[in-house]
């Protein structure tokens, strides 16, 4: 007999920690082994627990789905719920939307959130161009600690009533099981949520950002911010130019799955020019989707000292945004003076502004409801739409 060892001893026999076979070797400690063993099991047995909870929550929840399914929406119905489209941001950020920013590696992407963020918390203009309104912001940032975001912040001035989370808070990933979680602490408390960066966010997942699964995640957050009137705005990552020297981008340079692209409502780019017209010149992009054209693009200049952004002028020709709101205050007083229903070239010609702005600026009336669109046949094939007073 080796006392209280050999009741260790025989024990881990039992368990089958030790064949039965085995030799008890006087002098060593059996007990200390014992109880590394218990513990070890203890730890598998809640383990199986938690994993048992969450098949039974996955089955609940399924059913629940399941039981929740609704019958379809009629056109009429859709179009009698219809909301106009309410800009946050004007241009840039619609309510009901979400909102894609990829951008280079090292070229801006967080100050020019944190830029856009401070605007929409106090109602101001945006690069002191785009005109936001007060909303409550939450700014998720897994991408920089509690520390360099309060350094950046006061780099920057910024002073604003913005909430931050961060990755130690419980945010270093964001799966498609979380979404609902990011629903309950939203929804009442924020209008505007930003997200910094997706890539980070949807790290750990057991897919490869390159398959379509890596963004359902996306999917819930677009359907979220639908169905709750949030304007949700997250960053991503272009990829590397092939030839060293980026000359244009498509939604093909935004990083990962094409699924990221068709996740969102809209998509920015935000980048440097290879042959800049200023010092510190960035594009800043539209490559389309729902609320913005293609071919949108402003030249912006970033502050090295300050970290801050600035609006330098509209590319390609385009109308600067105050051009676009003066337009569109003539286009409305057209109406509001007698005219009747006129085309766009109509139009263009009494405002006056070249035919592709005034079309830009109609849809996007349309699209408010402030004008109502009407079409009449055409004998060479497409019909002449005009445009007059909401019926």
């Amino acid at each position: 007999m080796f006392d209280e060892q050999t009741d260790a001893f025989e024990r881990l026999v039992i368990l089958g920690k030790l064949s039965s076979d085995h030799k008890q070797v006087k002098g060593y400690d059996y007990n200390t082994d014992l109880k590394v063993e218990l513990k070890k099991r203890d730890r598998q047995s809640t383990h199986l627990s938690d994993v048992q909870k969450v098949k039974k929550e996955i089955k609940r929840t399924t059913f629940t789905h399941l039981t929740n399914v609704q019958k379809p929406h009629s056109v009429k119905e859709l179009l009698e719920n219809r909301e106009p489209t309410e800009w946050i941001v004007d241009q840039i950020g619609a309510k009901g939307n979400l909102v894609l920013i990829a951008g280079e590696s090292g070229c801006g992407k967080t100050s020019l959130m944190y830029s856009m963020a401070s605007a929409i918390s106090t109602g101001g203009k945006f690069l002191d161009t785009f005109q936001s309104i007060k909303k409550k912001v939450l700014f998720i940032q897994a991408d920089e600690s509690k520390n360099n975001c309060s350094n950046k912040c006061h780099t920057m001035g910024l002073h604003n009533d913005i909430d931050f989370s961060f990755a130690e808070d419980g945010w270093e990933h964001l799966h498609l099981e979380d979404v609902g979680r990011l629903e309950d602490q939203v929804v009442g408390n924020y209008e505007a949520i930003f997200l910094d960066s997706i890539t980070t966010l949807l790290s750990g997942q057991k897919h490869s950002n390159k398959d379509y699964e890596y963004a359902m995640p996306l999917y819930a957050l677009n359907d979220l911010a639908s169905r709750k009137g949030l304007l949700i705005v997250m960053s991503s990552h272009l990829k590397k130019p092939e030839n060293g020297e980026r000359t244009r981008v498509t939604k093909h340079c935004v990083s990962g799955t094409g699924a990221i692209y068709s996740s969102a409502s809209d998509v920015w780019t935000i980048h440097k020019t290879p042959r800049p017209e200023f010092s510190d010149h960035f594009l800043f992009e539209c490559l389309g989707k729902r609320n913005c054209d293609g071919d949108l693009s402003y030249n912006l200049q970033g502050d090295q000292e300050t970290f801050s952004w600035y609006f330098h002028s509209a590319g390609g020709g385009q109308l600067a945004p105050h051009e676009e709101r003066l337009c569109s205050t003539q286009v409305l007083e057209l109406f509001y003076s007698g005219d009747d229903w006129l085309s766009c070239k109509q139009i263009s010609e009494r405002v006056p502004h070249q035919e592709q702005h005034v079309r830009r600026v109609l849809r996007k009336l349309h699209a408010q409801n402030l004008l109502a669109r009407r079409s009449r046949p055409s004998t060479n094939g497409r019909p002449t739409h005009i445009y007059g007073h909401p019926e």
